[in-house]
């Protein structure tokens, strides 16, 4: 009796982990792959004056080997992270944000990237309908003060 328990609980253990479900699991990077060509560059001034955060640093539109295009901030970026982000855009000039964005009949003129937390390199993916053509600058921008802490001009 013992001998068929055992026996019982050998072949239900196999079989249980027979039945354990495979995952594949991919992970969206975010990083380029391959080789990389530069598209434009910028040197980021700060705007507004005095008692506005300083930002500054090098930036670069980039394109892999993929053909994703990326927005990529340099190492040597910095600005003030006083209320903890600073929003990113595309922009057609380095005017405020909001000006850009309230202002004129063109929906375009703008294009939000995304958030910046800390110094230092960080790459933002662009989609397909994102993509920097028809933008020269890249704005560096406080949401909640409504001003723009910095721009490059993309060359």
């Amino acid at each position: 009796m013992k001998k068929t328990i055992f026996l019982l609980m050998a072949i239900a253990s196999v079989s249980f982990s027979s039945c354990k479900k495979t995952e594949t699991v991919t992970e969206f990077s975010n990083l380029p792959i391959g080789a990389v060509i530069t598209l434009k560059t910028g040197t980021i001034t700060q705007q507004n004056g005095p008692g506005t955060p300083p930002t500054s640093g090098t930036l670069s539109v980039i394109q892999d080997s993929k053909g994703t295009q990326f927005l990529k901030l340099d190492a040597n970026f910095t600005s003030g992270f006083t209320t903890g982000t600073v929003a990113v855009y595309f922009a057609t000039t380095n005017e405020e944000i909001n000006i850009q964005r309230n202002g004129g009949t063109t929906p375009t003129n703008v294009l939000a990237l995304g958030f910046v937390g800390n110094a230092g390199e960080k790459y933002f993916q662009l989609n397909t309908t994102a993509l920097f053509s028809g933008f020269s600058f890249v704005v560096f921008y406080c949401e909640t003060a409504e001003v723009n802490f910095g721009s490059a001009p993309l060359n």
